[in-house]
Order: structure tokens, then C-alpha cells, then sequence
């Protein structure tokens, strides 16, 4: 039997130690334990001054528990910082935080009316590049704050705001279709596309509690109120429009609808009409509704006809 020599003995004996402890030090380098993350649901980003006011919901776990819950204490709550940037943002957030915030869970991106007015594409560059960023994570257009929102916009019959949002965009709205559910992968798309003005769903909020009839002022003022400090509900109607990057205008719930039947994206509603000979309203039930646009060109302009046909039952 031929002896192993001394320079081959020490290289196989090198090999042996360097799989020994490739083997016992194998797993996730970067791992994070899971108690250890603060999962984000809603991110809102308003313009304040020459800095971003960034705003976090973030979801508490245990009290979402069925069984020996938190005691009372909400869902979520928000934290708010104002930096120059979003990842300065974050940095501040991982000062004040003992959790590592992650994204991975995040449902929704909210921006305020002011950073839309000066421009958003700053703020879409950076939740673009992001690793943890979905393309499917939806965008909305606050009116007023998007920090507003995220503090006093109850979502209905959901606990978490950004569980709400996702239904909400996601359902096929055969009732009332006067929104715009829009994904970030989409929006960026228009924002960066010549000859196309990105639309994007508006969110708002308002008083749980309508107002009641035949009652005194004194007592619908004390009645409002209290409404005004009591929570309030997110509501989903119309549309923000931009130009480049920049929010130029809203659209109405009725124009909301009218672009999206225009863009083959509406899948049915109601038609609430008059009816002369009776003296009543009629309502029309749609379940199908398709679009045809024939440019009109002229020496002098280009319109277009568009012709809309709807199908339902009264």
C-alpha cells in the first residue's frame, strides 16, 4: 500500500476543517427573529416644508391574538418622523425603535396632496428600488394629509387599515365603481411614460356617524362635535390625476367612472335615472359594459367619439 505523502495529508486535512465548519455554520447570515421585526402595513408620505413628514402604521401582533388578546390595545399604531429623505427616515425610525421595521408585509402606500402638487417622483424612486417592495402593493392619493389618514382613518368591519385598503382595491366593485385601484408596479409605469397622465385612486375621511334630519342646531353642532372626535372611516371615491410626476386635479366619482369604462376596466355599476312619464327613479343594474373610440380628425383639431354600451336589467 503506497503511503500518502506529507503536503497531500495536510491539504486533505485542510478540506476535511473547512467542510466541518461550512456544515455546523450554515443558515441565514442575515436572519432576523420574527419577535424581533415591526411588520408595516401603511406608509404615508406628506411634504412638510423642505423635508418629508414620514408616517409608518405599523401592526401589533398580540393584539390581534383571539385568545388572551391585548386588553383593549389597538391593532396598530403610527409613527411619524420628518427627515429629508425616506431612508433617513427609516434610520431615525431604527434609533427609536428596539424592532427592525420591515416591509414585507406592507399593504398600501399613501401620499399626501402636497407632495403630489410638488412632485412625487423622488418619493416613488426610492419605494421602487426598495428590496422588500412588492409591485403589487397598491398607491392612493390622500385628500388633505396622508398622516391624517393614517391616524384617524378607521378602516370598516377590519381591524388593520392596510388589510382594508388591500380588499378594498382588490374586489371586483359591481355596485359602486368610483374609484381607481391602481398598483405601485402600474403607477410608476404611467409616471414614467410620454403621452400618458397616471391616475391614481383618491382616499379621504370622514364622519362614521352621518348627520341626522330634524334635529336644532344647537344640538347637531354639539352632535358634530362629537363626531369629530370620535374616529373616523376611510372612504374611496374618485381619483387623483397627474402630469409627469406632479398632481394636477381630482376627478369626481362620476368621472372616475366614466375612465374607467372608458379603459375597459369597469366591470358593471347602477344607473340611478328619472323616469318622466312616471314621476320616479329608476335604477339600471349593469353587469356588462364595453367601450369603442373612433378618433375624429379635422384640418384644424382631433376629437374622439366614444360609444358606451352597457348591459343589466332595471
Amino acid at each position: 500500500m503506497k503511503a500518502i505523502s506529507p503536503i497531500r495529508m495536510r491539504c486533505l486535512f485542510v478540506f476535511l476543517i473547512t467542510t466541518l465548519i461550512a456544515v455546523c455554520c450554515s443558515g441565514c447570515w442575515s436572519r432576523v427573529e420574527i419577535e424581533r421585526m415591526s411588520f408595516v402595513s401603511v406608509v404615508g408620505v406628506d411634504r412638510a416644508g423642505e423635508d418629508l413628514l414620514v408616517s409608518f402604521q405599523i401592526v401589533v401582533p398580540r393584539s390581534l391574538a383571539k385568545e388572551g388578546g391585548g386588553g383593549g390595545e389597538p391593532p396598530v399604531f403610527v409613527l411619524s418622523v420628518k427627515e429629508r429623505t425616506i431612508p433617513d427616515a427609516l434610520a431615525k425610525i431604527s434609533q427609536e425603535s428596539p424592532r427592525v421595521v420591515r416591509f414585507k408585509q406592507l399593504d398600501a402606500i399613501v401620499l399626501g396632496e402636497d407632495l403630489g402638487k410638488e412632485g412625487a417622483g423622488h418619493v416613488m424612486d426610492f419605494f421602487a428600488r426598495h428590496w422588500e417592495m412588492r409591485r403589487s402593493i397598491w398607491v392612493l392619493m390622500a385628500h388633505g394629509s396622508a398622516q391624517e389618514v393614517l391616524l384617524k382613518g378607521a378602516p370598516v368591519q377590519e381591524k388593520v387599515p392596510g388589510s382594508a385598503i388591500k380588499m378594498m382595491m382588490e374586489r371586483e366593485d359591481r355596485l359602486a365603481p368610483t374609484h381607481y385601484p391602481i398598483m405601485l408596479g402600474d403607477f410608476i409605469n404611467n409616471l414614467s411614460r410620454e403621452g400618458v397622465d397616471a391616475i391614481i385612486s383618491a382616499v379621504h375621511i370622514r364622519p362614521m356617524q352621518e348627520k341626522k334630519a330634524g334635529v336644532s342646531v344647537e344640538e347637531r353642532e354639539s352632535e358634530e362635535k362629537k363626531v369629530t372626535a370620535e374616529r373616523k372611516e376611510m372612504a374611496f371615491q374618485g381619483a387623483g390625476v397627474f402630469r409627469g410626476d406632479k398632481l394636477v386635479g381630482y376627478l369626481g366619482p362620476h368621472e372616475t367612472r366614466g375612465v374607467r369604462s372608458i379603459l375597459g376596466k369597469l366591470q358593471g355599476g347602477i344607473y340611478t335615472v328619472p323616469t318622466p312619464s312616471q314621476g320616479i327613479w329608476a335604477s339600471l343594474v349593469t353587469d356588462k359594459s364595453s367601450a369603442r373610440i373612433k378618433p375624429v380628425v379635422t384640418k384644424d383639431k382631433i376629437s374622439f367619439q366614444i360609444e358606451i354600451r352597457d348591459e343589466g336589467y332595471v
